[in-house]
């Protein structure tokens, strides 16, 4: 995906008022890519007035119903894998070797999921828990070369995706803008426009060495895992803005 079509895709999840036609106009954009499904899933949204998790799925209805009928919440492999870790979770590496996982698999196939996934656990500092998914039926090889194309993007847009439930809820995010100096906010949209370390020291006239420190620093202060993480969150926060 080109960096001026991520950026693009960025902007329109928040022109719509209904997160499910966030949701339906993202599937969209994502097709071309060799995606077929997303799904996004949250608890413990602070000051929401329902208790219920926020949902939002392009799955048939059918296969919403038939997961909720059978409370497959309590035994998707997916949903525990997210919860134990904080990276992002090939379907491919969940462990299959129950039974009850094996049939959760060939039933979620009878419903055309795709049979291959990749969910991305995000941890909130209001202590939110939220799980974005994307899902394809493309072949192992074409799946290997979407994760090593799209992992850095699909992070992106999944932290984009959760700071718009959350406005669509009625949470405003932390405002981390205020946690950042200049320097790191500098380091971070120069980043976020496709710069490396090198880069950003020769046009910030630093060396490369305090770049990694603010950019460290920064990811620490985001509460992020890594720098692309970072990034992410301060786009998706409004920390910064694209030049």
């Amino acid at each position: 995906m080109k960096q001026d079509d991520l950026f693009t895709l960025l902007e329109n999840l928040s022109q719509t008022t209904k997160l499910q036609e966030t949701t339906d106009n993202l599937k969209q954009s994502l097709v071309d890519l060799g995606l077929d499904h997303i799904s996004y899933f949250a608890a413990n949204i602070p000051t929401q007035k329902s208790t219920l998790p926020l949902l939002a799925v392009t799955y048939a209805p059918e296969w919403q119903r038939h997961y909720y009928q059978n409370n497959y919440v309590d035994i998707d492999p997916v949903v525990r894998a997210g919860l134990g870790g904080i990276l992002p979770v090939d379907w491919a590496d969940v462990d299959r070797s129950q039974r009850v996982v094996q049939r959760f698999f060939s039933e979620a196939q009878d419903f055309d999921i795709g049979h291959q996934g990749l969910s991305f656990p995000i941890r909130g500092r209001m202590n939110e828990f939220a799980l974005f998914s994307v899902t394809s039926n493309v072949t192992d090889k074409e799946w290997d070369d979407i994760r090593k194309q799209l992992m850095p993007q699909l992070m992106l847009i999944a932290h984009h995706f959760h700071h718009y439930a959350l406005l669509h809820a009625g949470v405003e995010p932390p405002d981390y803008a205020q946690r950042l100096s200049q320097r790191e906010k500098e380091c971070l949209r120069w980043r976020a426009s496709g710069k490396s370390d090198w880069d950003i020291a020769h046009i910030m006239n630093i060396s490369e060495r305090t770049v990694k420190f603010h950019l460290e620093n920064a990811r620490a202060k985001l509460d992020a895992i890594n720098t692309t993480h970072a990034v992410a969150k301060a786009l998706a926060t409004g920390a910064i803005a694209l030049f």
